[in-house]
């Protein structure tokens, strides 16, 4: 009987913090991280349509593209206030992220107002497309300066730090579900060993062929070991399924949208600033390196090797020669209708790549006012235009991902709801006819 009962508390503690954990990690953790890079997206899209916003001056040609960006910059500033407010309640307990998070709202604050001010002086003097206010652009200078040296990498921080604690949740529960399975194992052997050890001792003792009551706890306590056999590994497969098979994929491409977004905001910038344009274009070069990365590529041939790159995935979908988070996505495709999602999304990052040399063939050929058309169209065939295709096709691959993640922890979850009850109720079922079956012969041992 005590070892029934050390059976029901191994496996009814082990089952019962598995479910504990996909509830932490389904409902929180995760969560967190894909909101932390929805923060990071929004800052940086704010700081992309202050910088449209001065670009296009009080110009009549850009009045609409104005409007719009006008619309946009005031939505992420909302987005981010919100996501801010929202991180900072979810960081208990997490110092790296409270770090970040502290950085990340003692900035923005700062930065709204520089943006602010920058924006405001500059209509006051109708400046043409493309020729901002000097007073004005150094005001964004400093707002950007901000943006780029303290707000976002809080906000990767934040992403940072998020995902460590899954990743630390994920490495415990698959630790303590290995631990669980070896003590079920040897507890439940050792439960079967001892009751056929007693039920033979009865026969022989009291010359009784079965004893109905252990014969029952005997074929109870199997039942529990098949179930624990498949149980604790099911368990396993689907936290691993979840993290490394879904999430890593969500964590690389979320990140990923969000430094494209970068991106486009550094294409703004080079045009807003031609003092700084060499270090907006090289960091336009550095984000696409990190999002998809070409060892040694250049500003000039970057086309070039991501499509000789893409010619030799297509002959070979094994032959992945970039890194990178589409590096990242392209190494782990798993799920249907992934591969597919994929493709297009790299199809859609070459497209938008092109458009960027377009951007600065047009600056080198001195036709600013047409780079700026180009930069900010949405028509077909428009840098964001093709910016705006490759996103949505990103978010459907993440989709993908996503979807797979939330089934795994679903599934893994109403496993647990179906045999948590069963575990606990065999247990108690092995103890208490073990007592029934063994206590009459003692008795009569007894007399």
């Amino acid at each position: 009987m005590t070892l029934a009962v050390l059976v029901g508390v191994v496996t009814v503690s082990a089952a019962s913090g598995a479910r504990d954990a996909w509830s932490t990690i389904g409902d929180r953790q995760a969560p967190q991280v894909v909101d932390a890079t929805g923060l990071y997206q929004a800052l940086t899209d704010l700081d992309a349509q202050s910088a449209n916003i001065i670009l296009f001056g009080a110009d009549p040609a850009f009045a609409s593209a104005r409007s719009t960006a006008l619309t946009d910059f005031a939505t992420d500033r909302t987005t981010a206030d919100r996501d801010l407010q929202q991180a900072t309640l979810a960081a208990a307990g997490n110092a790296g992220a409270q770090q970040a998070l502290a950085s990340a709202l003692d900035g923005l604050g700062q930065y709204q107002d520089l943006a602010g001010r920058s924006m405001a002086l500059n209509d006051s003097a109708h400046r043409p497309a493309g020729h901002p206010l000097p007073a004005a652009l150094t005001l964004y200078r400093q707002a950007t300066d901000l943006m780029r040296s303290r707000l976002l990498p809080a906000a990767d921080r934040l992403v940072i730090a998020n995902n460590s604690a899954y990743e630390t949740t994920y490495t415990a529960q698959r630790s303590a579900l290995s631990t669980a399975l070896v003590w079920s194992l040897v507890l439940l052997v050792a439960l079967l060993a001892g009751l056929v050890a007693v039920q033979a001792w009865l026969t022989l003792r009291f010359r009784r062929v079965v004893n109905p009551a252990l014969a029952a706890a005997t074929l109870i306590a199997t039942a529990l070991l098949g179930l624990a056999t498949s149980l604790f590994p099911d368990q396993r497969e689907y936290q691993r399924v979840a993290r490394h098979d879904a999430f890593d994929s969500v964590v690389a491409l979320t990140r990923a949208r969000a430094l494209v977004a970068d991106a486009n905001a550094d294409e703004s910038r080079y045009l807003l600033d031609a003092d700084r344009a060499a270090s907006y274009q090289d960091s336009f070069l550095t984000t696409s390196q990190a999002v998809l990365t070409l060892p040694g590529a250049t500003i000039a041939d970057y086309d070039g090797q991501l499509a000789s790159a893409v010619g030799a995935y297509r002959a070979n979908h094994d032959d992945v020669r970039f890194q990178g988070f589409y590096g990242t996505e392209f190494r782990n495709i798993t799920f249907p209708g992934e591969r597919a999602a994929a493709e297009r999304t790299l199809s859609a990052y070459q497209a938008y790549q092109v458009d960027d040399r377009k951007i600065r063939a047009f600056v080198a050929q001195g036709q600013l006012s047409q780079a700026i058309a180009y930069d900010t169209s949405y028509a077909a065939g428009g840098s964001d235009a093709d910016f705006g295709a490759h996103d949505a096709a990103l978010q459907q691959l993440i989709g993908v991902n996503a979807d797979a993640f939330h089934g795994a922890v679903r599934d893994g979850s109403a496993e647990l709801d179906t045999d948590l009850p069963l575990l606990a109720a065999g247990a108690a079922a092995v103890a208490l006819l073990c007592l029934l079956g063994a206590r009459p012969r003692l008795a009569e041992f007894r007399r």
